[in-house]
C-alpha cells in the first residue's frame, strides 16, 4: 500500500471514528433516559466554544423507531416500533440538508446553529434534533453532525358523530421520505345530500430547498378558509415563506382560494345563505441587519401585504348583509417591526420529555394601512408590543399589549387589549414532573361601527358561548396545574390536570351590564412521541351558570397542542383580532 492511500484511509478512519462518536454524542443528547432534571438550556449555548470556526464537512443521520428517548421500552413498544418501522420511511438525507441554512466553509455562528436545530424540530415529520460539533485536531475547522429522530408519520383519526355522520381521517407528513404531505377525509353522513363528502390536501416543506412551504387543498367539508355560517366547499393554495432566522433576510407569501356554500342539508331556500367568494393574499418583507455580529440579534423588519376578499355572489337575506363576513374586505397594510428574540430548549409543557423551544425577547410593530370593508373606505392604524421573558430556572412568560383604530372623520372600531401568560418551572417530586401555568386578558371596544362584539367561546371558558350580546368590555382569567407522570401504556404518556376558568363581560344595553361566567375543568393529555398525532387532551368542564342561566357540563376533545411559537419570528402584516 503506497504512502498517499495508506494516508487516506487513515483520514477515512478518523473520519468515521469522529462521526460515530458525533452520533452518540447526539443520541445521547435527545434520550431522556440517563438524566431526571429537566433541560433549561439556551440553543445557543453548546456552540459558543466554537464561535468563529470553519464548517468543514456536515454529515447528516437520521434515527428510526429502534430508538426511544426515554431509553429502554417495554417489548410489546418494541414490538410496535418495529413495525412502525416496516411502514415507515425514513426522512431522506437530502431532505434533511434542504432544511439547512448552515453551509460548509462558513464560519460557525452559535446563534444560527441554535435557530437551525430548532427549525428541524419545527418540522412536524421530526421529534427531535441535535447538531454535533466535531473539532478537527490542529486546524481551525470542525465537522457537524445533524442527527434527527423522525415521528411516524402515517396517521389516522375518526370523528364526527356516530353512528350517522363519522368522519375518517388518513394522512402521511412525510410521504417517501420527502417533506410531502398527503391527506384524504371522508365523511358520511345520512342527513346530507349527498350523503357522502370528501377533502384531499397536499403539502410540501421547504420546497425545492427553499425554506418556503406549499399546501394545496380541495374541501367538501367545510375545512378550508371559511368566512360564512353555512357549509363550504372550497378549493385554494398556498406558498409561504416564514422568517426563520435572524439571519434571514427576506420573508413573504402568497396564497388564494374560492369558496362557496352548499345546502347540503336541503334547508329551504328562504334560509339559506348562498354566496360564492375568493380570497386573495400577498405579502413580502425584507429583513434589515441580517448580517450584523452574531451576538446582536436586534433586527428591523418591513412588510407590505395586500388582501382581497371578492363576493361573487352575496346572500339574498337582508340580515346577512349587515355581517362584514358577507361583504367585500380589501385593504392594503404596511408594517415595520423592530424586535429582538432567542430561545432555551426545556421539556414538559406541552410534551413528554421531548425538547421545547421557547422563545424570550422583544417585539415592537406599527401597522399602517387603506381598508375597505361595509362599504366604508378608512384609514387603519395599530400599535403591538409583546415582551417574552424566561427565568433561569425554567418559568418563562409573555406580557402583550395593543391598541388599533379606523379613521373617518376620528377614531372608529377602537380596540384595546393587554394581557399575559406565566408558566411555572417543572418541579421535579420523583420521577413526576408538574409545572404551573396562569393567563390574564383584557379586552375594550369603542366607537364601535363593523367590529364584532365581544364574546365568549371555548377557547376563554370550554365548552361555553356566549354571543348574543353587545359586550363592549371582557376580562379573563385562568390556571392550570399539569402533572407529568412515568405512566405508560402501549407508548402512550399521561398527564393530568385541573384548571380554573373566569369570565366577565360588560354589556351597556343589557338587563345586567355585567356578567360573569367560571369553569372548573379536570382531564389528561396524552401523547405518544413516536407517532405525529401530538398530544391530545380529553377535558370535562363544569359551568356553574352558562348563557341561560343554568348549570352545564361540557366534554372536549383536543388534538396536535404544541408549543408554536417557535416557528416565526415576524408575521404578515394584519388586522388586529380579538375573538
Amino acid at each position: 500500500m503506497s504512502r498517499e492511500i495508506f494516508a487516506q484511509s487513515e483520514r477515512d478512519s478518523t473520519n468515521n471514528s469522529i462521526t460515530k462518536k458525533a452520533i452518540e454524542k447526539g443520541i445521547d443528547l435527545i434520550t431522556r433516559s440517563n438524566r431526571d432534571t429537566v433541560l433549561v438550556e439556551k440553543a445557543e449555548e453548546k456552540f459558543m466554544e466554537f464561535e468563529g470556526k470553519i464548517i468543514r464537512n456536515i454529515y447528516v443521520e437520521t434515527v428510526g423507531f429502534e430508538f426511544s428517548i426515554y431509553g429502554e421500552e417495554k417489548p410489546i413498544v418494541q414490538k410496535v416500533a418495529r413495525l412502525a418501522n416496516r411502514l415507515h420511511t425514513n426522512t431522506r438525507e437530502k431532505t434533511i440538508r434542504q432544511h439547512l441554512f448552515i453551509k460548509p466553509h462558513q464560519q460557525i455562528n452559535p446563534y444560527k446553529l441554535g435557530d437551525n436545530e430548532r427549525y428541524l424540530r419545527d418540522q412536524n415529520f421530526i421529534l427531535e434534533s441535535r447538531i454535533i460539533v466535531s473539532p478537527i485536531q490542529d486546524t481551525d475547522s470542525v465537522d457537524l453532525t445533524v442527527v434527527t429522530r423522525d415521528i411516524f408519520s402515517i396517521g389516522g383519526s375518526v370523528g364526527g358523530s356516530f353512528p350517522t355522520a363519522p368522519l375518517f381521517k388518513v394522512y402521511d407528513a412525510n410521504v417517501d421520505g420527502r417533506a410531502q404531505g398527503f391527506e384524504f377525509d371522508i365523511l358520511f353522513d345520512v342527513d346530507r345530500t349527498p350523503k357522502t363528502g370528501i377533502a384531499l390536501a397536499y403539502s410540501k416543506s421547504s420546497l425545492l430547498g427553499s425554506f418556503a412551504d406549499f399546501l394545496v387543498y380541495y374541501t367538501q367539508l367545510n375545512s378550508g378558509i371559511s368566512a360564512g355560517e353555512e357549509e363550504e366547499f372550497a378549493t385554494g393554495f398556498s406558498l409561504e415563506r416564514p422568517l426563520i432566522s435572524p439571519y434571514s433576510k427576506f420573508a413573504g407569501g402568497a396564497g388564494w382560494s374560492q369558496n362557496w356554500s352548499k345546502n347540503v342539508y336541503s334547508r329551504p331556500d328562504s334560509t339559506f345563505l348562498d354566496y360564492r367568494y375568493n380570497v386573495l393574499n400577498l405579502w413580502g418583507g425584507y429583513n434589515f441587519g441580517s448580517e450584523k455580529t452574531l451576538q446582536d440579534r436586534q433586527r428591523k423588519f418591513l412588510a407590505l401585504r395586500v388582501f382581497d376578499g371578492y363576493f361573487i355572489k352575496e346572500p339574498d337575506q337582508e340580515h346577512a348583509t349587515d355581517k362584514s363576513q358577507y361583504r367585500n374586505s380589501q385593504g392594503a397594510l404596511a408594517e415595520f417591526t423592530v424586535y429582538e428574540q432567542d430561545f432555551f430548549k426545556t421539556q414538559y409543557v406541552y410534551g413528554f420529555g421531548r425538547t421545547e423551544d421557547i422563545p424570550f425577547g422583544y417585539l415592537l410593530s406599527t401597522t399602517l394601512g387603506l381598508t375597505k370593508t361595509m362599504g366604508y373606505q378608512r384609514p387603519y392604524g395599530s400599535i403591538n408590543l409583546n415582551y417574552k421573558g424566561a427565568g433561569k430556572n425554567g418559568s418563562f412568560y409573555e406580557v402583550m399589549l395593543n391598541t388599533s383604530s379606523y379613521f373617518r372623520g376620528g377614531p372608529e372600531d377602537v380596540v384595546f387589549q393587554s394581557g399575559g401568560t406565566y408558566y411555572s418551572k417543572a418541579f421535579s417530586f420523583g420521577k413526576y414532573k408538574v409545572r404551573n401555568s396562569a393567563t390574564f386578558s383584557y379586552t375594550r371596544l369603542y366607537k364601535r361601527l363593523t367590529n364584532d362584539w365581544l364574546t365568549i367561546r371555548g377557547a376563554i371558558i370550554p365548552g361555553l358561548r356566549v354571543e348574543e350580546v353587545d359586550a363592549t368590555q371582557r376580562i379573563s382569567m385562568g390556571f392550570e396545574s399539569s402533572v407529568f407522570t412515568p405512566w405508560s401504556l402501549i407508548g402512550f404518556r399521561i398527564a393530568p390536570f385541573s384548571s380554573f376558568y373566569w369570565a366577565k363581560l360588560k354589556c351597556p344595553t343589557c338587563a345586567n351590564n355585567y356578567q360573569n361566567y367560571t369553569g372548573i375543568s379536570l382531564g389528561m393529555r396524552i401523547r405518544n412521541e413516536n407517532l405525529i398525532f401530538g398530544t391530545m387532551e380529553v377535558k370535562g368542564t363544569f359551568i356553574p351558570t352558562d348563557d341561560e342561566g343554568e348549570a352545564k357540563f361540557a366534554l372536549s376533545f383536543r388534538k396536535n397542542l404544541r408549543f408554536r411559537k417557535t416557528d416565526v419570528f415576524v408575521k404578515a402584516p394584519d388586522l388586529i383580532t380579538y375573538n
